[in-house]
């Protein structure tokens, strides 16, 4: 069952999608080579900060020669994100509501759309390779007559250097084989962090550090400012969601409420303890 929140489209294609496509069909003669992105991570909530790692990944890409068909942002499974958020004793929000935030934040975007896929697989959370496999299945499963494009689109994992770091992905995707071997990278540091050397060989590169507040943005500090409630903070969460899900968030209908009821009852009890 799909969580709420989500597209009946586990991967709805990016509104810039068909124009791209069609783009790079017109260049296929070119050294223009097809590619979309992906970004994972808990997303607990989504924000900002999400989308334009993605943007970043892209304008990299670009550089490179590639036209960028689309991007996802794919928040992860409630058995992944649960057990995490217990153990760092901070607020869980439920899968459903996570991809609505999202949904929310994107809807107005060009480039970025949510893919549900990896939160809704039954009985077991998808790591990242398996979900940009996922993908990579997905798109070659759309593009109809791929011989006019020269060559299927590449999927790139966008991260930041920690999760880049630790993941061993400066080495590129061929270290996990199987399905995902193909997959390329681009790491997207903050500002201020030196990344390591790009491998184009192996498909990997690192793009610019994202300009202004937006690189400020975390998932942590809009928890944090989920245990007070008023002007500043809907202010806060529009700047750094979007005013549909500062509004979600803190003006609730009774329906959403309702839908949510769970999500909600975490959020007051946090506005409780913090009152305490």
């Amino acid at each position: 069952m799909a969580a709420r929140g989500s597209s009946a489209e586990p991967w709805p294609l990016p509104r810039c999608f068909p124009e791209r496509l069609a783009e790079a069909r017109a260049a296929a003669s070119s050294s223009l080579r097809p590619c979309v992105l992906l970004t994972t991570g808990a997303m607990n909530p989504p924000h900002k900060g999400h989308a334009q790692l993605l943007r970043q990944a892209a304008e990299r890409l670009q550089r490179e020669g590639y036209c960028v068909l689309g991007a996802w942002m794919s928040p992860s499974h409630d058995d992944y994100v649960g057990p995490k958020a217990f153990r760092l004793g901070t607020l869980h929000l439920s899968s459903g509501l996570r991809l609505q935030l999202a949904h929310f934040m994107v809807r107005e975007d060009d480039l970025v759309a949510v893919g549900s896929w990896e939160a809704n697989v039954t009985g077991r959370w998808p790591d990242f390779p398996e979900v940009a496999a996922e993908l990579e299945k997905q798109i070659q499963g759309r593009i109809e007559d791929p011989g006019s494009l020269g060559s299927m689109p590449r999927v790139f994992y966008a991260c930041g250097t920690d999760h880049a770091k630790r993941c061993g992905l400066y080495q590129g995707f061929g270290r996990f084989g199987g399905e995902a071997e193909n997959v390329g990278v681009v790491v997207v540091p903050r500002e201020g962090e030196v990344a390591q050397p790009e491998s184009p060989g192996k498909f990997v590169f690192v793009a610019s550090a994202a300009p202004g507040d937006v690189a400020s943005f975390s998932s942590t500090k809009i928890r944090e400012s989920f245990k007070t409630a008023g002007p500043e903070e809907h202010e806060y969460l529009c700047h750094a969601i979007c005013e549909e899900a500062a509004d979600f968030i803190l003006r609730p209908s009774a329906e959403q409420r309702a839908a949510y009821k769970e999500d909600f009852k975490k959020l007051e009890q946090q506005l409780i303890a913090s009152d305490a």
